[in-house]
């Protein structure tokens, strides 16, 4: 009985996390190791515990099927061709720092485009800008 519950509470676990990584808005990279001990720095971890490794992973027991982590960083992907993502494993974060000075946090400013690494403004943009105008 008690082995048949401990599986029942590991299909509802695998059921939520595969639940939770599907919210939208959420684009961390998630990984499953099928069979993984549950065991990280010489600790052990039960069903159902989590922690985050030294490379900002954040990883959940889920034995005995396995042990699955998932990125907990969220990767910038619209910025200015002059700036760049800079990744901190101290902090686990990545922030979007000038190029010319990674001192400073890019801003958004009249005399750079801001889009897609700097893509310039779609076509249709400045076409119903200039039937607006006459």
């Amino acid at each position: 009985m008690a082995m048949r519950a401990q599986k029942m509470g590991c299909a509802w676990l695998c059921l939520l996390l595969s639940l939770l990584l599907q919210l939208p808005g959420s684009q961390a990279k998630c990984y499953f190791q099928a069979k993984a001990p549950c065991e990280y720095e010489g600790k052990q971890f039960s069903l159902g515990e989590s922690w985050l490794s030294t490379n900002c992973l954040l990883c959940t027991c889920l034995h005995p099927i396995g042990v699955g982590c998932c990125e907990t960083t969220q990767h910038p992907i619209d910025f200015p061709d002059w700036c760049e993502a800079h990744y901190d494993s101290q902090t686990c974060q990545i922030s979007v720092v000038q190029k010319a000075n990674p001192s400073l946090p890019c801003v958004k400013s009249l005399e750079h485009e801001w889009g897609s690494s700097g893509t310039p403004e779609p076509l249709i943009n400045k076409v119903l800008g200039a039937r607006l105008s006459r």
